[in-house]
C-alpha cells in the first residue's frame, strides 16, 4: 500500500530467528503507525506484570506512514516497550536518519523479542536482515560502537545502547548519529537486557510512493513555504536550535533550578543561546535530520575542548533545551564548556540527560539538607560542582558505588532512603520530570500526570500563556486537542517542532498527510478518533500494570502542588490553586477523555473506540 509497507519484521533473539510478517490493513488504518502501530503491538503482546528487563519484554521501533517520503520534518522514529524505570508503558522519539531508513528497507515495524545467548547486533538491508557477534562491540561506548558498525557504508544508520545500557542501568537511552537519543525511560537498558548492541539499517535510495504525487508535490511546497515564513520572522528554533528557550523558560518563571526548588537560575544568561553563539561563532554548524526544513540541531564542526579526541568532528554536540535545563540550571552549573562535555559524556555512555540531570539534583538536595544516610555521606555534593557532576556520570553508567545507587532513577533512589526524602524526589509514575515547572503553566500539570509514560514534555500541553491563578477547566479542551496532535505527529510521524512553521501544523494537517500517504480518507474528526484510540490503549495497558485504581497514579509530586515558587515572575504559584482543584481538573478531563472519576475508560468508550475485547 502507498505510504505503508504492510510489513514487520520480527527478530527473536532467543532463537537466534527472523522473520518477516504482514501487518493486517485494519491495524495500519486504526493505529496509523509510530507510536500507534507500536503500542498496539505492545498491548497485544506484551503480558501484565512482564519484567522489562526480562526475556518476555520486548522493544518496537515503528517508522510512520510520512517518512520516506518526500515530505519535510519526518526524519524521526518511534520506540515503545515497557520501561525499567517505571514498569509501565513507555514510548520515545528520536530525529535522524533511522526511522527514515527502516522504511527504505521494506518495514513498518521492527519487532525485537527474546534474549541473545551472547552479545548480538542486527543488520538490516534491503535484501538480507542478520543477527551477528557482538562480543567484540560489548564494552564500547555508543560512538565507538557506530564508527564500527559504519565503517562499510557511512550512510548506516544506526542505534546502539552503551555501557550504562549494558549495566542496567534504569534510564540508559539508545543514542544515533553520536548525540540523537530514544531518551526517556531506559530503553538502552532494555537492549542490554536481551544482549543486543545495537541495530543497523541501510535501505535502498529510494522515495516510498505516495497515493497522489501532485498532491503530495503541493503539501510539500505548503509545508516548505510556511517554515519559511516562521524563519523570515525571526522563529529563533530556525536559527540557534531550542538553547533559545533558556532565556524564554527563565522569563515565564519555569526553569528548573536546583532540583526544582526555584523557577529562576541567576546563571540563565551564562548557559543560553547568545552565550553559545557568541562564545562558539564559527565553530558550530547545522546537523539536520533527513529532509528537514527547519534544521535545529547544531554540532561542533571541529572540537575545541581539551577532554576531546581531535579526530570527533561533527560528533559532539550543542547541548539541546532539556540537558541545558536540567544539567544546567538544575544542578546549579552555569558553565556551558562543562555541559557540554556532560552532554557528550552522557551521549557516548547512553544516558538520559533529562534523568540523569533529575538524580544528580535530587543527590545535591539531599547533600544540602543533610539527609544523605551514613554510608553515603562520603559522596555528598553541592549545587554548582561541576566537576564532581562530570566523575558522577562515569559512576552512574559503570555503576561504581554511588551511581550505583543514582542508577535506579529518583523514584528507585528514594525508595531506599525512608520516609524523609520521597518529598523532594520529583517523578510522575517513576519518570523524572522535564525542564517545565509545571507551576509555571496553567493545566500542564494535567499533561504530565495523565500521560502514559509519566512526567514527560511531549505529550500536550494547555494553549494558554497564563500560569496556575485559577481554575484549570477551561483548558482542559486545548490540552486534550494538543495530547491528540502530538499522538498523530508520533504516530505519521512528522517531527514535534512543526510549531515553528507559521501557522503551526495542526491536526486538520495531519488529516492532509495521512490522506497524501496512504490514500486512506481522512478528516480532523476520523484523525481525532484514532488519537483517542492510541491515547486509551495505552492507558489500558498501564491499568494491566497497577495495584490500584489509575486515579491515584495520576499524581503530582508535593513539591509541586505543596511548595510555591520562591521567586521570580510566577511567585507564590503552586502548580493548582488547591488540591481540590487538581481533583476536580482531573474528574472533568477524565469525563471528557471518556473514563469513569476513577480514571478507567468507560465501556462505552472502548465500544466507541473499537478496543472492547
Amino acid at each position: 500500500m502507498p505510504g505503508w509497507t504492510g510489513r514487520l519484521l520480527r527478530v527473536e533473539l532467543s532463537k537466534l530467528q527472523i522473520r518477516d510478517e504482514a501487518i493486517p490493513d485494519t491495524v495500519l488504518q486504526q493505529f496509523i503507525g509510530g507510536k500507534g502501530l507500536g503500542t498496539y503491538y505492545l498491548y497485544k503482546e506484551v503480558p501484565a506484570r512482564t519484567n522489562p528487563l526480562g526475556v518476555d519484554n520486548r522493544i518496537y521501533l515503528a517508522a510512520g506512514p510520512a517518512q520516506g517520503t518526500r515530505i519535510p520534518i519526518t526524519g524521526r522514529c518511534s520506540a515503545i516497550s515497557k520501561s525499567p524505570l517505571t514498569h509501565l508503558y513507555i514510548d520515545s522519539n528520536m530525529g535522524g536518519y533511522f526511522g527514515p531508513e527502516l522504511k527504505r528497507a521494506g518495514y513498518d515495524l521492527l519487532v525485537i523479542e527474546g534474549q541473545a545467548p551472547k552479545p548480538v547486533w542486527i543488520h538490516i538491508s534491503e535484501n538480507e536482515q542478520e543477527i551477528k557477534d557482538a562480543t567484540k562491540l560489548w564494552g564500547k561506548t555508543t560512538h565507538e560502537t557506530e564508527l564500527q558498525l559504519r565503517k562499510p557504508n557511512p550512510k548506516t544508520a544506526v542505534i546502539s545502547t552503551g555501557p550504562a545500557g549494558e549495566r542496567l542501568v534504569r534510564f540508559a537511552c539508545l543514542t544515533h548519529n553520536y548525540f540523537r537519543n530514544f531518551g526517556r525511560g531506559g530503553l538502552g537498558a532494555v537492549f542490554g537486557s536481551k544482549n543486543l548492541k545495537a541495530v543497523a539499517i541501510r535501505g535502498p535510495k529510494k522515495k516510498i510512493a505516495t497515493t497522489d504525487a501532485d498532491r503530495e508535490r503541493e503539501l510539500v511546497i505548503k509545508l516548505a513555504q510556511r517554515a519559511r515564513k516562521a524563519k523570515k520572522r525571526g522563529h529563533s528554533l530556525h536559527y540557534r536550535g531550542t538553547p533559545w528557550l533558556v532565556d524564554y523558560s527563565n522569563s515565564v518563571g519555569m526553569f528548573p533550578t536546583k532540583n526544582f526548588q526555584a523557577t529562576v537560575f541567576e546563571g540563565h544568561n551564562k548557559i543560553d543561546d547568545e552565550t553559545i553563539e557568541a562564545k562558539f561563532q564559527g565553530q558550530k554548524g547545522r546537523t539536520p535530520c533527513e529532509g528537514c526544513v527547519i534544521s535545529c540541531a547544531w554540532t561542533f564542526k571541529a572540537p575545541q575542548f581539551s577532554w576531546a579526541p581531535k579526530d570527533q568532528v561533527g560528533e559532539i554536540a550543542i547541548p539541546e533545551y532539556e540537558t541545558l535545563g536540567l544539567m544546567g540550571g538544575n544542578l546549579g552549573i552555569n558553565d556551558i564548556d562543562a555541559i557540554i562535555q556532560m552532554n557528550h559524556l552522557c551521549n557516548n555512555f547512553g544516558l538520559d540527560t533529562i534523568s540523569t540531570g533529575n538524580v544528580i539534583g535530587f543527590l545535591m538536595e539531599l547533600t544540602q539538607r543533610g539527609l544523605l544516610p551514613k554510608n553515603l555521606q562520603s559522596d555528598t555534593i553541592a549545587f554548582g560542582e561541576a566537576d564532581k557532576v562530570i566523575q558522577l556520570l562515569t559512576k552512574i553508567a559503570t555503576r561504581e558505588g554511588i551511581g550505583d545507587h543514582l542508577a535506579r532513577g529518583v523514584r528507585g533512589f528514594a525508595e531506599t532512603l525512608g520516609e524523609s526524602a520521597p518529598n523532594l524526589a520529583l517523578h510522575t509514575k517513576g519518570l523524572e520530570y522535564p525542564a517545565w515547572d509545571p507551576r509555571g503553566k496553567l493545566g500542564l500539570g494535567l499533561s504530565y500526570v495523565t500521560a502514559a509514560a509519566g512526567a514527560s514534555h511531549l505529550r500536550g500541553w494547555p494553549s494558554t500563556t497564563k500560569p496556575p491563578e485559577s481554575n484549570a477547566i477551561p483548558v482542559l479542551d486545548s490540552l486534550i486537542e494538543q495530547q491528540n496532535l502530538k499522538i498523530l505527529k508520533d504516530s505519521l510521524i512528522i517531527c514535534h517542532f512543526t510549531h515553528s512553521i507559521s501557522p503551526r501544523l495542526n491536526i486538520a494537517d495531519c488529516a492532509e498527510i495521512l490522506q497524501v500517504t496512504t490514500g486512506t480518507k481522512a478528516t480532523a474528526d476520523s484523525v481525532t478518533e484514532i488519537s483517542n484510540r492510541i491515547w486509551t490503549l495505552a492507558r489500558m495497558f498501564n491499568i494491566r500494570e497497577y495495584d490500584k485504581p489509575p486515579r491515584q497514579y495520576d499524581k503530582l509530586p508535593h513539591r509541586f502542588m505543596n511548595e510555591p515558587i520562591p521567586k521570580g515572575p510566577t511567585k507564590g504559584f503552586t502548580a493548582f490553586i488547591s488540591h481540590q482543584d487538581f481533583e476536580t481538573s482531573l474528574t472533568e478531563l477524565y469525563k471528557r477523555r471518556g473514563c469513569t472519576p476513577k480514571g478507567h475508560p468507560t465501556k462505552e468508550t472502548l465500544r466507541n473506540l473499537g478496543l472492547s475485547s
